[in-house]
């Protein structure tokens, strides 16, 4: 790894990721990304050592410049600290294991050594270059304006497609040709999409420096932007279950602490693979499950955003399922 006042000036790419995913997919994320990355891997509590040493086999493997920016680590429950003959004991069985992902988000950070971050999930891509251009954007914008995050467009494309765009001029290829699309439009609508797109993608691309495009309202309750901040952000709300807005609370509390939201031009994360309305029952499955979790999580979620922030309560949409 880098000294770390190199790094300090820099974006840490945040991924947390379940033990049984670490794969192929993982290393095309990492080898598109140009700066460091903190990488949490969870796993259920047995076997709890066979199952790091099979990490540690599985990321021996990528390349050198893949780990020289990587900062892996691994987190499982333990009731009773992490001595070796306690751990040695865990038997936590995979059907009573609930994926912790918020811990696993909140944890990562605190290996971070950079001032800026991008909280992402697995399997994005990245446009070329994308954590330097956007690292000047930052420290410009950033440094002014510290409550704003640089929010950038995400997409899907087809399975079938091979390459991955690594800059709009590919994108906006695939997008034309339908084998692109915003992040699950025809599966979600509500969460991902931004408006005036065609706008965006007409704009000339400048490659020599990326500036802010406009100022989005956080006027949807589901919106889920993705983005680049300071690490000086609030940390998810770890009440929430996973796949019913453990993600969304993130933004829900920026808007109540009144960060502006600034759309940034030309660079995106992509996706492969198009989810449909065909994925929603598996999906609404894993909900139902988490939904007794979800209501006491927005219940003292609200409570708290109303104690703490009361003067934006009218800046924000209602917060909900």
């Amino acid at each position: 790894m880098e000294s770390n006042m190199t790094i300090f000036e820099r974006i840490t790419l945040v991924l947390q990721i379940s033990y049984n995913y670490l794969n192929n997919n993982i290393l095309e994320q990492l080898e598109s990304w140009d700066g460091p990355v903190t990488f949490m891997v969870i796993i259920p509590s047995v076997q709890v050592y066979k199952t790091i040493q099979n990490i540690k086999e599985t990321l021996s493997r990528f390349p050198s410049h893949v780990l020289n920016r990587l900062s892996a680590h691994v987190l499982f429950r333990s009731k009773y600290g992490c001595k070796k003959d306690v751990i040695d004991k865990l038997n936590e069985t995979n059907s009573g294991w609930r994926y912790p992902i918020n811990v696993a988000r909140n944890v990562a950070r605190m290996f971070v050594r950079s001032k800026y971050v991008l909280i992402s999930d697995s399997e994005f891509i990245f446009p070329e270059k994308f954590e330097s251009r956007m690292c000047a954007l930052a420290q410009n914008q950033l440094t002014r304006n510290p409550k704003t995050a640089l929010v950038v467009r995400i997409f899907e494309v087809n399975d079938t497609i091979k390459q991955m765009p690594r800059n709009k001029a590919e994108l906006r290829e695939l997008f034309f040709k339908g084998l692109a699309v915003e992040f699950h439009v025809r599966y979600n609508m509500k969460e991902h999409t931004i408006p005036h797109l065609d706008q965006w993608f007409n704009k000339q691309e400048n490659k020599q420096e990326v500036n802010i495009n406009s100022i989005l309202k956080f006027s949807r309750r589901g919106w889920e932007p993705q983005f680049v901040s300071l690490n000086t952000i609030p940390l998810h709300d770890e009440n929430f279950p996973f796949s019913l807005r453990d993600n969304t609370v993130l933004r829900w509390e920026m808007c109540r602490q009144n960060y502006t939201f600034a759309l940034v031009n030309d660079l995106f994360m992509v996706h492969r693979g198009i989810k449909t309305i065909k994925d929603l029952p598996l999906t609404k499955k894993r909900q139902k499950h988490s939904q007794a979790q979800f209501n006491i999580a927005i219940k003292l979620f609200k409570q708290r955003m109303d104690h703490q922030y009361p003067e934006t309560k009218k800046l924000c949409p209602e917060f909900g399922a």
